[in-house]
């Protein structure tokens, strides 16, 4: 099976590939933008690419005869602008119809967003828009191209290699340099879900013959912040110096993952405490 990969850099990418590696029955061709990558295995090759400019690579990429494409990649993460929303996009379709064109490809899995459907403030509006066309293409391509996708709502990703400036690595900070932290929405909730849970169900979706899909990949069900600080303190066995400034908090949405379950048998299996004590271990 040949895989073509994007946004094997960053955070979800490079874990998702080092699990891929494992699998011999894969070979992995990633589109990168440097020439710094390098690899050892031979079922795992880099190709220095810029997304937008695609055509200088046709016979490469013919070549490698791809049946399945992970997008992951978008630049500039965490930047939500209008402009760089669109860009995004653009560069999401783009890549698809070039795929459509040049290869038979079988599968086409992205990686979408739990703001589509649960957006927190105006802040994600552009970012939702842009996904949100990115889909309403695969729905119409799929169908004339003859092949399935798989499309991922993920939700709250921590793990290891994530931003620093991300919820879970700044609490990790702020307690370990005994740095005073002021939370402003410590009820909010949200549903956390580890990376390797999120990279379990990608491989899941390699699978083949299970039609295109939408589905909501999360842990099923939400955390407080405040319980977050409290696993963090017993685990470290040290206290947060902290000012709460409780509002109101945020909405209780989750993933709803009843149809993975169903379709994939797929199901998270690392909680918030176990995911965390692996994080800071």
């Amino acid at each position: 099976m040949n895989i073509l990969l994007t946004g094997s850099s960053g955070f979800i990418g490079k874990r998702l590939l080092k699990k891929l590696s494992k699998y011999k029955k894969y070979k992995i061709l990633n589109l990168v933008r440097t020439d710094k990558y390098k690899s050892k295995n031979d079922n795992i090759k880099f190709l220095k690419c810029d997304l937008d400019k695609l055509d200088n690579h046709v016979s490469k990429i013919i070549n490698f005869n791809p049946t399945i494409l992970i997008h992951l990649a978008w630049d500039k993460i965490p930047y939500f602008s209008e402009k760089n929303s669109k860009k995004n996009k653009n560069t999401s379709i783009k890549l698809i119809k070039f795929i459509e064109k040049n290869t038979k490809i079988k599968n086409i899995i992205v990686s979408g967003s739990c703001f589509e459907q649960y957006p927190p403030n105006k802040k994600y509006r552009y970012f939702k828009k842009a996904k949100i066309e990115i889909l309403k293409y695969l729905k119409t391509s799929s169908k004339f191209n003859n092949f399935s996708f798989q499309w991922l709502r993920v939700f709250y990703v921590y793990g290891p290699r994530q931003r620093k400036d991300s919820l879970i690595p700044y609490l990790i900070k702020s307690i370990s340099d005994n740095k005073k932290l002021t939370l402003n929405t410590p009820n909010n909730r949200h549903d956390f879900i580890y990376i390797d849970d999120v990279c379990d169900c990608i491989i899941k979706c390699l699978r083949p013959n299970i039609g295109s899909n939408i589905f909501e990949v999360g842990f099923g069900k939400t955390t407080k912040v405040k319980e977050i600080i409290k696993i963090i303190e017993k685990i470290k066995n040290k206290k947060f110096e902290l000012v709460l400034n409780e509002k109101k908090s945020n909405k209780n949405f989750y993933a709803k993952i009843k149809k993975l379950r169903k379709k994939l048998n797929w199901e998270p299996k690392i909680s918030i405490k176990k995911g965390l004590k692996m994080l800071l271990n």
